[in-house]
């Protein structure tokens, strides 16, 4: 108590330099003899919070008018206090003689009041009374939040929205609304007109909100309407990549969110010379399509086939798909990047080959690079033969073959000197850095021809050694 009755003093001795707010001096020359009560006069809240006091005010003269008057007399300068009876606010009351009314204090707080207490000098008529805010926490330094929920007149969440806070003509904050229509933003103290956009709606505005310290403000529900005709467009993927001599395809899917009924004109724009577009309404459709009718609030998948002549190069291509409606015209950057194919094929005179046994064969295997645009690169043969055969290629390798190029490689087989005779089987594989491809040769190892030849003196002199046998002894 001793502590408080100091502070009282010291506030006291400050009255000279304290200011009162609107409602000032008592109605007339004269004053009402007034006493003033509060049950509760101290409350407990955070910087941001608002504290409120219940007057009870008691007339011991006349009926009269008195007005309503406060002080404050450190650190709330960012406060809004007033008086208020039935929900709205009031600086003066009538009061009957002899009787008591209640009038109510209220003091919304700033988020960057310090920690400590703050006294409130309430005066009507002659009557005055000490009521005290006692900060427990301060949340100087924090932001505000606004919270809100978007959505369209039929109550359909509408994610995307751009809710944006403004102070005049300058954007402060601002974020998209989630796939839940809600946002969450932070924002310095302060009052901001409140802006939501979102492609295909009306706009919507709100001015005067107030961003307080530490508190949260939430608006809501945010009704947005929708206009009359607008298309939202849906490109699967904007940019591709293909093979020279292939049909690239873009899936696109094309919705009606206006509120009417709309038929969309569909064309291509900035296509290279000598190309072809069509847009179908399926994607393995032969009949092209040009205009689409789409109901409001429903959607329709679109294939875009582009056909590039046959001598089209490597390189990036870009174009752009319109699609039109009633009120505008809609957009799509198309890219496509053609990159070259590639396709390497081996070729041989023969794929089967006699040799007799103790002999050396060669033959050639041509490489050619039969894509478009792009070149071969590390071309080598690796040839897989029986155990003990020696397989070599001349030369190992070829650095590159660009579009319609080939070479000319020999190999060179020698099968082991103890080979017994009969058919082999070699596999050629051969690899670059874009494509392989693989082949089988077919050896067919004979006997040297004296060797067939002793065999057959063999086989004849042992025929007639058993004829001679056979005539000299006879069969007894």
């Amino acid at each position: 108590m001793t502590g408080r009755r100091s502070s009282l003093c010291i506030l006291l001795a400050l009255l000279l330099t304290v200011s009162a707010v609107p409602g000032g001096s008592a109605a007339g020359s004269g004053t009402m003899q007034t006493e003033l009560r509060c049950d509760f006069p101290g409350e407990v809240i955070e910087a941001g919070d608002t504290a409120v006091f219940d007057l009870t005010v008691t007339n011991r003269g006349d009926t009269g008018t008195c007005l309503l008057n406060y002080w404050t007399f450190r650190g709330t300068d960012n406060w809004k206090i007033r008086f208020e009876a039935d929900g709205r606010e009031v600086y003066r009351m009538l009061i009957p003689a002899g009787e008591t009314k209640t009038v109510r204090l209220v003091a919304e707080t700033s988020g960057h009041a310090a920690v400590g207490e703050y006294p409130i000098q309430v005066g009507i008529g002659e009557g005055t009374i000490w009521v005290y805010v006692k900060i427990t926490k301060t949340h100087s330094g924090e932001a505000g939040t606004l919270e809100a929920t978007v959505v369209d007149k039929e109550g359909n969440v509408v994610k995307g929205a751009d809710v944006d806070l403004y102070d005049r003509d300058i954007r402060i904050e601002g974020m998209l609304a989630t796939a839940e229509g809600k946002v969450s933003i932070g924002a310095p103290m302060g009052a901001y007109t409140v802006k939501v956009t979102r492609p295909g709606y009306r706009p919507w505005e709100k001015k005067g909100v107030e961003i307080r310290i530490g508190q949260t403000v939430d608006l809501g529900i945010v009704p947005l309407e929708k206009e009359n005709f607008f298309a939202e467009i849906r490109v699967k993927s904007p940019s591709r990549v293909a093979a020279i001599g292939s049909n690239p395809q873009y899936e696109m899917t094309l919705k009606n969110a206006g509120r009417n009924d709309d038929t969309y004109t569909l064309s291509i724009q900035a296509l290279p010379e000598q190309w072809y577009a069509r847009f179908k309404e399926s994607s393995g459709a032969t009949e092209e399509v040009s205009e689409i009718y789409i109901p409001s609030g429903e959607e329709k998948a679109l294939y875009l086939d582009l056909i590039p002549p046959y001598s089209v190069g490597v390189g990036e291509y870009n174009f752009t798909a319109v699609i039109g409606s009633a009120a505008r015209e809609y957009e799509e950057n198309l890219t496509l990047r053609l990159r070259g194919s590639y396709d390497m094929r081996t070729y041989a005179k023969s794929y089967r080959h006699e040799i007799n046994r103790g002999d050396i064969l060669t033959f050639d295997v041509t490489v050619t690079n039969v894509g478009v645009g792009g070149a071969l690169t590390n071309i080598g043969i690796n040839m897989s033969a029986p155990e003990g055969w020696r397989v070599t290629v001349d030369p190992a390798s070829v650095a590159s073959l660009e579009a319609g190029e080939r070479a000319t490689v020999q190999v060179t087989v020698i099968p082991p000197a103890d080979i017994v005779a009969g058919e082999y089987k070699i596999v050629a594989l051969a690899k670059c850095d874009q494509d392989e491809e693989e082949d089988e040769y077919r050896i067919v190892v004979k006997e040297q021809s004296y060797v067939a030849v002793l065999g057959l003196l063999v086989m004849a002199a042992v025929a007639a050694g058993l004829w001679y046998m056979f005539r000299k002894y006879g069969r007894r």
